[in-house]
């Protein structure tokens, strides 16, 4: 075989080799995208869930229909289903724990990420979101943006006061124009920013 065959088979089976690579790269990430958004999904709910049991006097019942079902807040644009199914049993089982149990929520250690992979992720999301599906991701950037916010009002001694965050008012954090009506967005936003102050302050109303 000449030289410069040579070097166009070696050219040719280099970049099938890294088309390859890149492939199991974004279907590993899509996973992980698909079991996080179920995961934190299913915390959320589990722990409110098992709050609730407690406080009713109620006995450990973990198989609620939304545990069973797994697919709770899903929409198509996170990925494979049953990775997040996979991810949501996983968290609501975490959640319903720590509430039953009267733990601390790790709702600052979920959602309270300020690392590349979540501003990756979050990017990545905003790019595909099909149809209704921004809604939803709406209501979970401002859950964890209220995270951050009652964990700070609580750590100084802050009032209750969700409404009164510049987020919170704001209410168009991670929004882009392709998502349609920003007014949408924004009662969304404030609705998952609430929970998710209520969450991260540690009380409840």
């Amino acid at each position: 075989m000449c030289p410069r065959l040579s070097r166009m088979v070696l050219t040719a089976l280099t970049a099938a080799l890294l088309a390859g690579f890149s492939t199991l790269a974004v279907a590993k990430d899509n996973k992980y995208q698909a079991r996080q958004h179920g995961y934190e999904h299913g915390y959320r709910d589990g722990y409110h869930q098992g709050r609730e049991t407690r406080e009713d006097h109620a006995k450990y019942n973990l198989e609620t229909k939304d545990y069973k079902e797994g697919d709770r807040g899903y929409d198509k644009h996170m990925g494979d289903r049953d990775e997040y199914k996979q991810g949501y049993r996983t968290g609501y089982q975490g959640g319903y724990d720590d509430a039953f149990y009267n733990r601390p929520g790790k709702f600052a250690e979920i959602y309270g990420r300020k690392d590349g992979q979540e501003s990756r992720r979050d990017g990545d999301a905003t790019i595909v979101v099909p149809g209704e599906g921004y809604l939803d991701l709406a209501f979970d950037n401002g859950y964890r943006d209220g995270i951050r916010a009652g964990q700070r009002d609580l750590s100084n001694h802050a009032k209750f006061d969700p409404a009164d965050q510049p987020s919170y008012r704001d209410g168009d954090h991670g929004y882009r124009s392709s998502f349609g009506d920003l007014e949408v967005y924004k009662r969304q936003y404030r609705d998952g920013f609430t929970h998710g102050y209520q969450d991260g302050y540690g009380r409840w109303r």
